[in-house]
């Protein structure tokens, strides 16, 4: 093999894999990050190995009902991880890396179907490098990303060499293994749902021969069986969510009219270019701060449209002399749909994960073009390999320098601040800093800025209400905390602290209404029943204080705490045997019960300290 020359396919496969592993070895000492927590470390369907479970609940732990996301088959691997590795993160990153190898293997494959070795090698290798794919394969949680793209591309792989195949049998074992596939698919994230259209784009691509409109009737038995698989998803969907849709809207859309988000959306097809082909400037978050949705027809969304007309044009131009070129740019817009915010609002303005299976289109694209540069003789051919090779070691160089990114939460948040310093989410932590130091007032400018930047912002209202909570401002964090649960009325913090506050200042009545409503709203809750209790307290109704008090045991059964509450108002109602029962259960649930103003003190009046309830 000369230079300039690919090697034989087998050998440059396992060059793809060796590139996608070395470009993210080093995230093997990365901790659980970010979400990672909450999802993986955190949530019993996980670290108590409940496969069950982890196909019959929410993706999101304790996800308010008729929201969520559903996504069995990588909660079920986090599960099964967690039997095998325990809480060893090396463990879960080593899947990770490994799994980005599968991928962008499979991706070489594919790219061998429509191109020479040489083509296919250059695109999977900037798939396998390509610095956007870090949140995806560095950070755990970013596993839903790679699951849907090997099932994905394997589906892709089976229908397009399974079209030559003859026999009952084998065609067969194609439909129901395409069907499977895309059931795997929809399973680790719901992206893969755009399967059936790229099935079709490379039916319309398929240049053997036969008239198109019987190519589409070939595939007809396996379209109906790909929709058939789709409505059983989202049967499913429905029965564990509650609601077929199920993810809450991004707070950045709160606010904004139906065609201001479409103006966000257009714009961010600028960030998608220069993401895809620039990836110099990356971001943890791209919320306000770092990007800004439109109010109207500016720069940024006139640069968006330019790119989608460029893209649409590209398909008209190419898609006779070049047509896997075309099939690039077509797999691209197809399967970032789902996430461009230009059908529905969705739960994130702009998220680099997200480009992973879309890549694909850039990996199709890259190998088109290498294939006709290498047409064109040998000094051109040299040209493109010279050229393959500096974006290839560009791509490399920034994937392993990102990688440590992602080792915890705190570095996520340090990078976001040093790269970002304007994102609401970095404006949050620097105030969160300073309230840790002592700083108050300086914490209350910077959290009012973030407000400024992110109004609708629901864990960000309640953070910044809880802050004036504990400085009694009760003013200022009631009028945030309406505002939480004006948009979010399912969603139970700011309910929970309202009637906090309230019960603090001793507002009974108005405490034990906000609990109710809450109640009604969010559903039932251990800590809204807890504090219903406590607002009898206050209005000296002990039987009722009670009554509530049972209700949250009725929640949660296992609540030491509110045991140990129960037994307290039991003993000031004059019910010593039924107190020391519930002493009892107290201790037995191994936890000490959290601290509270005694009875006595909180219907005498005085306020010793802020009620943990």
């Amino acid at each position: 093999m000369t230079f300039g020359e690919a090697p034989p396919p087998g050998r440059a496969g396992a060059l793809v894999v060796l590139l996608a592993l070395s470009a993210y070895g080093n995230s093997l000492g990365n901790g659980f990050a970010f979400d990672d927590v909450l999802i993986i470390e955190d949530n019993p369907v996980v670290t108590e190995t409940d496969i069950g479970a982890a196909v019959a609940t929410p993706y999101w732990p304790m996800a308010v009902e008729g929201t969520g996301l559903y996504r069995p088959v990588t909660v079920a691997s986090y599960a099964a991880e967690w039997e095998v590795f325990g809480g060893d993160t090396r463990g879960f990153h080593a899947i990770s890396i490994v799994s980005h190898g599968i991928a962008s293997l499979l991706v070489f494959m594919l790219l061998l179907e429509f191109f020479s070795t040489g083509g296919a090698l250059a695109g999977a290798s900037i798939f396998a490098v390509h610095p956007v794919h870090t949140e995806a394969v560095a950070n755990v949680v970013g596993r839903a990303e790679l699951y849907t793209a090997i099932f994905y591309l394997a589906a892709c792989l089976l229908f397009w060499r399974g079209a030559r195949w003859r026999g009952g049998g084998r065609r067969a074992a194609r439909l129901l293994g395409v069907a499977l596939l895309y059931a795997l698919a929809l399973g680790s994230k719901e992206m893969g749902v755009t399967l059936p259209g790229v099935l079709i784009l490379l039916t319309l691509f398929r240049a053997d021969g036969s008239p198109l409109l019987r190519r589409l009737v070939d595939e007809l038995p396996l379209l109906a069986l790909t929709t058939a698989v789709l409505a059983a998803y989202l049967g499913v969907r429905f029965l564990v969510l509650g609601s077929v849709g199920g993810e809450i809207p991004a707070a950045v859309w709160a606010g904004l009219t139906t065609g201001e988000r479409l103006l966000t959306a257009l714009s961010m097809w600028s960030e998608y270019a220069r993401l895809t082909f620039f990836p110099l400037v990356l971001a943890v978050d791209y919320a306000p701060g770092v990007l800004y949705p439109a109010a109207t027809f500016d720069a940024e969304v006139f640069g968006g449209v330019l790119n989608l007309v460029a893209l649409i044009v590209g398909v008209a131009v190419l898609v006779r002399a070049r047509p896997f070129i075309a099939l690039g740019i077509l797999w691209f817009m197809v399967t970032i749909l789902p996430v461009s915010n230009l059908l529905f609002a969705t739960g994130t303005l702009l998220a680099e994960r997200t480009l992973y299976l879309p890549s694909v289109g850039l990996s199709l694209a890259v190998a088109g073009a290498t294939v006709a540069i290498a047409e064109r003789g040998r000094m051109p051919r040299m040209l493109g390999l010279v050229v393959i090779l500096f974006v290839g070691t560009a791509f490399l160089v920034r994937t392993v320098l990102r990688n440590p990114t992602w080792l915890s939460t705190f570095t996520i948040m340090e990078t976001l601040a040093r790269d970002h310093p304007n994102s609401h989410l970095a404006l949050r932590a620097r105030a969160d800093g300073l309230v840790r130091t002592g700083d108050s007032d300086a914490a209350a400018e910077v959290y009012e800025v973030a407000l400024e930047l992110a109004p609708f912002n629901y864990p960000l209202l309640v953070a910044v209400a809880d802050f004036y909570g504990d400085r009694e401002q009760w003013e200022r964090a009631e009028t945030l905390l309406v505002k939480g649960f004006q948009a979010h009325p399912r969603q139970m913090a700011a309910w929970q602290l309202l009637a906090r506050h309230l019960i603090l200042q001793r507002r009974g009545r108005e405490a034990h209404s906000v609990a109710l409503r809450g109640l009604e709203r969010a559903g039932h809750d251990r800590e809204l029943w807890a504090l219903v209790s406590e607002s009898y307290v206050l209005k000296r109704d002990l039987p009722a204080a009670i009554r509530a008090r049972e209700a949250a045991l009725a929640v949660d059964p296992e609540s030491s705490h509110d045991w140990g509450r129960l037994a307290e108002l039991l003993e000031a109602d004059g019910q010593p045997d039924a107190a020391a029962e519930a002493r009892a259960r107290a201790s037995s649930t191994g936890a000490a019960p959290e601290a509270e103003p005694s009875v006595g003190a909180a219907l005498g009046g005085a306020r010793q300290h802020r009620t943990t309830a």
